[in-house]
């Protein structure tokens, strides 16, 4: 009770510094009204407010400078919130719960920014001073904020389990405004992992209570919702007449970067619907609008112009998109995620393939398979990280169980004085265990050093005779596949010899009147059974990644193109071709350059044979 008093007397202090003064009663009115719909209106308004600080407690002024912050944010003028956001924190140090609402404000900025690491940190420190403070409700509101990052970061299984530590304490305090936010969260979770029926179902449910006091979270929630439709291909009108409103509404609070987002879903209804002159200009308009905001969705949106223009048959333009793309990835702000890039590299390879630029699609190529491993190895390194933070938190469980004792020693020394004596006691006998254990602790801890050097040496040798061994056996693997491509074209060449020589045979037999009919049965069998299934599992084995990475950056090659390739590979002959795959010399001509076509390399023969020689 002693110490509310305190806390009463500054509030009443507050309160009666801004009643007497009509003016910041003015302000405040005018910020609250302009804030929602109008940020330039709302952060000239702070700026003024600002003018009275001698008049105004620290913690209004450091939450004034985090709500300039976020008009900076919605205008897309990241620096400048950041700026404003770390202003705050020097007006708040003193005072948990606001110093840990403003870094909970700079997280959120970071995270707008793709700037996921940071926001993390930021995270961290609003969560220490929310603990300091006892707000468990603020503790739920990091816990969702950090769910938000992991799943923009796509790691899923680590922004669900924060997505269940907030639910569970946002339920506990009964905040149920800041529970149906992190519900959404989870249904953007279950989005990402392309679960669109589970998160419509979610939407539907929160959308209610978002629109009885409707902001920017109910514009989101309505977007992502839209999406939904659109990607489950139920709903194109609920659709458009969602996306529509989030537009007119957004355009309104001035928030151009979600406006620039909705059109381009906007652009994906109209070509779903079949009109495509307005798909074209809703996915330039977005586009251009992303880019000069420099948007974080830039190359997502880009993503799915490219695509569109793709289907279009626009490859020029389609170009001139992927130009620009490339020309802004050094700027972090303007992508999400690795998952953006893939999907903007995939488009990229479709695009190159049709203008024949077969060195642009590989590097294209081999970028996807870099960005993928890159995320795999992310995952990974996750879980490792997940496994040493339980472990730090283990210990700092213990830790706080000391802390506890030595505070409940340190509440019963002020409340009885006439026990210092007995606690000093307590103390001095206290020093001397943790004397006695720490002399203890080092000793085993010198003996665990010892024995740890020694396994340490043990797994040395056995680290050096692993890889002794894997050098040998990859010299071992490289021979056997030599050997195994010799034998491959030496049987090869034995069939199309035996064959030729059969054949030669009939066409120079002595009586040929008499012998026709068994000649003919000879040249059926002949011509039915070429080598090409034996030849297909030999070639497997030697060059087993060789078909599917041609299939995959040629989708419109069939088996038989495919077969003719790997064949190609093996710089086997015409005519040695021509006897396995049972036609004649003058057709593997004309199939030569019929495939040719198809991959887009026309008469670009030296170009054709440098791709077959190089690729694995």
């Amino acid at each position: 009770m002693k110490k509310l008093i305190p806390l009463v007397f500054l509030l009443c202090f507050i309160l009666n510094l801004q009643a007497q003064n009509p003016e910041i009663d003015k302000l405040n009115q005018q910020i609250e009204n302009s804030a929602r719909s109008n940020p330039d209106s709302a952060k000239v308004y702070m700026f003024r407010l600002l003018k009275y600080s001698s008049k105004l407690h620290d913690t209004v002024i450091g939450k004034t400078y985090s709500n300039i912050g976020i008009q900076y944010n919605r205008l897309a003028v990241p620096d400048s919130a950041e700026f404003y956001m770390k202003k705050a924190l020097e007006y708040t140090e003193e005072y948990p719960l606001q110093h840990g609402k403003m870094y909970l404000n700079l997280a959120i900025n970071y995270r707008f920014g793709s700037r996921y690491q940071e926001s993390l940190e930021a995270l961290e420190n609003a969560m220490q001073f929310y603990k300091q403070a006892k707000n468990k409700e603020g503790e739920g509101l990091v816990y969702g904020e950090m769910a938000s990052n992991y799943n923009y970061m796509m790691n899923s299984e680590k922004a669900l389990n924060y997505l269940q530590k907030a639910i569970t304490i946002l339920t506990e305090v009964g905040n149920k405004r800041e529970l149906y936010i992190v519900k959404q969260k989870l249904a953007n979770l279950y989005y990402n992992n392309g679960d669109y029926t589970f998160a419509k179902d979610i939407y539907e449910e929160v959308l209610p209570f978002f629109k009885k006091n409707i902001g920017a979270n109910y514009y989101y929630t309505l977007l992502s919702y839209a999406d939904c439709l659109i990607k489950l291909e139920e709903n194109y009108r609920a659709a458009e007449e969602a996306l529509k409103e989030v537009e007119k509404g957004l355009r309104e609070m001035n928030n151009m970067e979600y406006v620039w987002l909705s059109v381009s879903n906007l652009a994906q209804v109209y070509e779903a619907t079949g009109r495509t002159q307005q798909a074209q200009e809703a996915f330039q308009k977005a586009y251009e609008g992303s880019f000069q905001l420099n948007s974080p969705r830039f190359m997502e949106i880009s993503a799915r112009y490219i695509e569109f223009l793709n289907t279009q048959k626009q490859y020029s333009q389609a170009l001139s998109v992927i130009d620009r793309v490339k020309a802004t990835a050094k700027t972090t702000r303007l992508k999400m995620n690795a998952d953006n890039e893939i999907d903007f590299l995939k488009q990229a390879v479709a695009t190159y393939t049709q203008k024949g630029m077969v060195e642009n699609s590989l590097q294209s190529f081999e970028r996807m398979d870099f960005l993928k491993d890159s995320l795999n190895a992310a995952i990974n390194k996750a879980k490792a990280l997940e496994l040493q933070e339980a472990f730090q938190n283990g210990i700092q469980r213990e830790k706080n169980i000391v802390l506890k004792k030595n505070n409940e020693l340190l509440v019963e020394n002020n409340n009885k004085k006439d026990n210092i004596l007995i606690l000093s006691i307590l103390i001095f006998i206290l020093i001397l265990g943790i004397g006695f254990v720490l002399f203890k602790s080092n000793r085993n801890k010198l003996k665990l050093q010892q024995e740890l050097v020694s396994s340490l040496e043990i797994s040395k040798k056995a680290l050096e005779e692993k890889n002794t061994l894997e050098s040998e056996l990859r010299l071992v693997r490289e021979r056997s596949l030599a050997n195994k491509e010799k034998e491959l074209v030496k049987v090869s060449l034995e069939m199309s010899d035996l064959q030729n020589r059969l054949m030669e045979l009939l066409d120079h037999r002595e009586n040929p009147d008499s012998s026709q009919v068994l000649a003919k049965k000879i040249k059926d069998i002949l011509g039915q059974n070429n080598y090409w299934k034996y030849f297909k599992g030999k070639f497997v084995e030697v060059h087993p990644a060789f078909a599917l990475k041609l299939s995959e950056m040629f989708p419109n090659l069939s088996d038989n193109d495919i077969a003719f390739c790997c064949m190609l590979k093996l710089q086997l002959s015409t005519k040695e071709i021509a006897s396995l795959m049972g036609i004649s010399n003058d057709q593997v001509d004309s199939k030569t350059a019929t495939l040719r076509r198809k991959i887009g390399m026309g008469d670009d023969i030296l170009g054709f044979e440098k791709l077959i020689d190089h690729l694995e």
